[in-house]
């Protein structure tokens, strides 16, 4: 049994070690902006339809906050969290943020993809909900240590279908 003690010690604690040191804790705080591009999807008008609440030149603005790990400064995965306000109407949005960045140098390219869950307060009762899908290319300037500022290109799915273009910037720390 002492031994057993002994083996456990000796290779447990430099894992241990090694995990902390690979896997390290992150905030991102981001605006971004999206406008309008299609609507995908038609809706089947039911008893209760009310037509589109998006106007075909809807633009809008979120504030998200995500935080996560990330692991061996290239993949990032993590829970977000957003204020988005589109066409005069307010929402929430929650999502799984991942993101890898191709190069571990201070001036990095990178991929973002963000499925989740958005609901906003509309026309409708008690507002409407649907899947989100966000994807998209940036680029990420390291400044020190892990604080650094992206930048980003993309597009979003949400709301009835409709598909938005979207850019964001934001700071890492």
């Amino acid at each position: 049994m002492k031994h057993f003690f002994f083996l456990f010690t000796l290779f447990f604690n430099p894992s241990v070690a090694l995990a902390q040191q690979s896997l390290k804790f992150e905030s991102t705080l981001a605006v971004e902006y999206f406008s309008h591009l299609t609507t995908m999807l038609q809706v089947d008008p039911g008893p209760g339809w009310k037509g589109y609440y998006l106007p075909e030149d809807s633009q809008g603005f979120k504030i998200t906050s995500m935080n996560g790990i990330v692991k061996n400064q290239s993949l990032h995965i993590g829970l977000g969290l957003s204020y988005a306000r589109l066409a005069q109407v307010d929402g929430a949005l929650a999502f799984v943020d991942m993101r890898f960045d191709f190069s571990k140098k201070r001036l990095a390219p990178y991929f973002y993809l963000n499925p989740g869950y958005s609901h906003f307060w509309n026309q409708y009762e008690g507002g409407t909900g649907s899947f989100n899908w966000e994807n998209g290319l940036g680029a990420r300037y390291r400044i020190r240590g892990k604080s650094s500022v992206l930048a980003s290109v993309g597009l979003a799915i949400m709301q009835q279908g409709s598909m938005f273009l979207t850019t964001k910037v934001g700071y890492t720390f």
